[in-house]
């Protein structure tokens, strides 16, 4: 009888893309890959929820944790229920999971440093690199993300001193994310030369919302992922997802063939880091992007 795998995901299921597919097709034969537990944003209830399915009603061998922190999270608080020997759990895309308490030795949960929302502060110079003058930043952030406070002073001590930063804040701690929100905080972003949007699932989830949103405030913005900019971004930088998605997919195949998390080394740490530039987007922005930047980028 096949193995069952569950997939947790805390955004919506028509944002994984390639992601998913990658990570489908990497896995072993013999498995049973079950329907996402895809979340919509909502942290509170769906994505607890879901992950409470998977491993209580489904009795997955292995769940994998997708979409950064947040379902993490949720599948390890699952777990922390079970009475006899907790279900492993592959999470991806985690900012340090040590620190965060997520990854402890002889645990459950193994999986993906993701390097995500370490690299805001380089996507900062890259900013700066792409327009020298710039001299106030927007910084797009969720609030429901798990230690946003943490994030918010790990940027702040990393970035360039002569940079003024104006935090913009997508909804409502507690709430779960929405469009409508992402208009409304457009709306109400203060004047600024460009903007970060910062790591994190909920915009990866909602992709076309805040690049629309960013395009009519015709400023240059820079994200985590390069499926923004292939959807008309103007330029990220981070760790390749397909990477990341096939190395879980090695983890999962290695738990089911009778590794267990406390003995496997810790943590994948990802090797590739990619910057995005999409050339239609800097011209509509009648932006020249310098060629130390062409030389080091992917260029779409």
């Amino acid at each position: 009888m096949p193995e069952k795998v569950g997939f947790l995901y805390s955004g919506s299921q028509n944002s994984l893309g390639r992601q998913f597919t990658k990570f489908k097709n990497a896995l072993p034969g013999g498995i049973t890959l079950l329907p996402t537990g895809a979340a919509d944003d909502d942290y509170q209830r769906k994505l607890p929820d879901a992950a409470d399915r998977l491993i209580n009603v489904e009795n997955v061998k292995v769940l994998v944790a997708a979409g950064g922190p947040v379902s993490a999270f949720a599948a390890r608080d699952a777990t922390a229920k079970q009475t006899g020997p907790k279900t492993p759990v592959v999470f991806t895309s985690v900012t340090d999971p040590v620190g965060s308490g997520l990854y402890v030795v002889r645990g459950n949960l193994t999986g993906i440093a993701g390097m995500t929302t370490e690299m805001d502060a380089a996507r900062l110079r890259l900013l700066q690199e792409l327009k020298p003058s710039i001299s106030t930043v927007g910084v797009l952030r969720n609030p429901n993300r798990p230690n946003v406070d943490g994030q918010w002073n790990n940027l702040n001590q990393g970035r360039d001193k002569r940079l003024t930063l104006s935090p913009v804040d997508v909804g409502v701690k507690g709430t779960p994310g929405t469009p409508q929100q992402i208009k409304d905080a457009f709306q109400n972003l203060p004047s600024v030369e460009a903007l970060l949007v910062t790591a994190d699932p909920f915009f990866n989830s909602r992709r076309p919302d805040v690049i629309r949103e960013v395009a009519q405030k015709t400023i240059p913005a820079i994200y985590q992922w390069r499926e923004f900019v292939e959807e008309g971004g103007l330029m990220s930088f981070g760790p390749s997802l397909d990477e990341e998605y096939s190395a879980a997919a090695n983890y999962v195949g290695r738990i089911l063939a009778g590794e267990r998390p406390p003995n496997m080394p810790p943590l994948y740490q990802p090797t590739k880091f990619e910057l995005v530039i999409n050339l239609n987007t800097a011209k509509a922005l009648n932006l020249a992007v310098p060629q130390t930047l062409l030389d080091r980028a992917e260029v779409i």
